[in-house]
């Protein structure tokens, strides 16, 4: 490539410096000897800015470059950009206009508001179970065949705090092996939750002679049953507002995990229906603002609005002393 190099300058050079150096003409060579004509299709030496030039090495080959077209991309919006960018904390936000009373919870895993599956306050079976025949095992302390059960008679009898029967069941031979009871007496009565209630089991044998056995207290946080009035979530105040029952905030954490473990049955078995807070407390007042407490914690777990969420209050005994969280699906 040397030698090609070589040519080109001379190519370039000499052609226009020969017409200003005496001995150098047109058709003088620069040995003297007479030039040779040019083919009338030889290219030109003269170089022109519209002239393309063809380069050859010594071995005829052609070398050149092509040279892409410089293009260059503008934003004439690029400094602006940044400013327009949009506040992504502001997307993510819910508006409280936009929330309708069908969307009571979040979608987002991390929201203090998201349903929480392993609250276990509210039993998904439908019903109080009471192991009959293993009383009687537990009683005659030996395994009972079925035919050495039906040689006794049995009654279960549920008694409140102040001894008086809530309800009652007998029968002349065999005990079950499970008896499933809703909460409700014969006089359609509930178990009201925070009330303490027993379960006493007498059987008689054939001889005539009872055995008593007084099996485990019932006591529950909270109790779910359906009535004319509406569904009912019955909560213990003694849970929500203290041993005492007299504080109008909510205890921590006691108080917030039973009303959570509330908000979140309401949401994935009754969402979009009204609902109604009734506190049975001391005094009417006393009511008013335990209820107005619960209120407030529905409206913002719940996402929804006041209209949606109505109190009412009662003055009770303190035995009698409760909240009832009524869903109006009737």
């Amino acid at each position: 490539m040397k030698t090609a190099s070589a040519l080109i300058a001379l190519c370039l050079v000499l052609p226009a410096a020969a017409q200003d150096m005496p001995g150098m003409g047109k058709d003088m060579p620069d040995n003297g000897a007479p030039a040779a004509s040019a083919p009338k299709d030889a290219a030109p030496t003269a170089m022109s800015g519209d002239t393309n030039v063809t380069i050859k090495g010594s071995d005829g080959s052609k070398l050149g470059a092509n040279k892409p077209p410089l293009n260059i991309e503008l934003d004439p919006f690029e400094t602006l950009k940044p400013q327009l960018a949009p506040d992504e904390s502001l997307l993510l936000a819910v508006s409280p206009l936009t929330v309708s009373w069908r969307r009571t919870h979040p979608e987002v895993l991390h929201n203090e508001r998201v349903i929480e599956p392993w609250r276990t306050t509210f039993s998904a079976r439908p019903g109080i179970a009471f192991r009959v025949r293993d009383q009687l095992q537990d009683v005659m302390q030996r395994k009972m065949e079925d035919k050495d059960a039906k040689s006794y008679a049995w009654t279960l009898t549920i008694a409140d705090e102040e001894g008086r029967v809530f309800h009652h069941w007998e029968g002349s031979s065999n005990p079950p092996e499970e008896l499933l009871w809703t909460g409700q007496n014969d006089q359609g009565e509930w178990l009201h939750a925070g009330r303490s209630y027993s379960a006493v089991y007498q059987f008689t044998d054939s001889g005539g002679s009872p055995r008593t056995s007084i099996g485990k207290p019932l006591l529950f946080r909270g109790i779910v049953h359906q009535e004319d009035t509406g569904m009912h979530i019955s909560l213990d105040s003694s849970i929500l507002f203290g041993s005492s029952k007299n504080t109008t905030e909510l205890s921590k954490p006691a108080g917030l995990d039973l009303l959570r473990s509330a908000a979140d049955l309401i949401k994935r078995k009754f969402t979009g229906i009204p609902v109604g807070i009734r506190v049975f407390a001391a005094t009417k007042e006393l009511g008013d603002s335990q209820a107005e407490a619960i209120q407030n914690y529905l409206m913002k777990d719940l996402m929804t609005s006041p209209k949606n969420v109505t109190t009412d209050a009662a003055r009770s005994a303190f035995s009698d002393q409760r909240v009832e969280i009524i869903l109006q699906n009737r």
